[in-house]
C-alpha cells in the first residue's frame, strides 16, 4: 500500500518536471516568433553568455528566464511534499563535492 502510494508521487514528479520543462520550450519559442513578428526579423539567436549578445543584433539572452526559473524551483521545493523536496535534497547534495 505505501509502496503505490510512494510510486504515484513519483510519477506526478515526473510529470511536474516534463510540464515546467515544456513551459521553458514554449517561452523560448514565442519569444522568438514575437520578435520576428514585432520586428520583422528573419531570426533570433539564443545566447547563454552575456558576452556573447554583442556579436548579434537579434540575440536574446536566455539566463534572466533561466535564473528565474531556478528562484522559483527553489522556492517551490522548500514547500514541496517529500517525494519533490527529496528529488531537490539529492540534486543539491549530489552537486557538492567532497574530498
Amino acid at each position: 500500500m505505501i509502496h503505490i502510494k510512494i510510486i504515484r508521487y513519483y510519477i506526478i514528479t515526473v510529470i511536474a518536471c516534463l510540464s515546467i520543462t515544456a513551459l521553458t520550450a514554449c517561452v523560448f519559442v514565442a519569444d522568438e516568433n514575437a520578435r520576428k513578428i514585432s520586428l520583422g526579423q528573419e531570426f533570433a539567436v539564443v545566447v547563454m553568455n552575456a558576452s556573447a549578445e554583442k556579436y548579434y543584433d537579434s540575440a536574446v539572452n536566455a539566463l534572466p528566464v533561466i535564473e528565474k526559473i531556478k528562484n522559483g524551483a527553489k522556492r517551490a521545493a522548500s514547500i514541496a511534499p517529500p517525494p519533490l523536496s527529496n528529488i531537490y535534497w539529492i540534486i543539491v547534495n549530489s552537486e557538492k563535492e567532497e574530498i
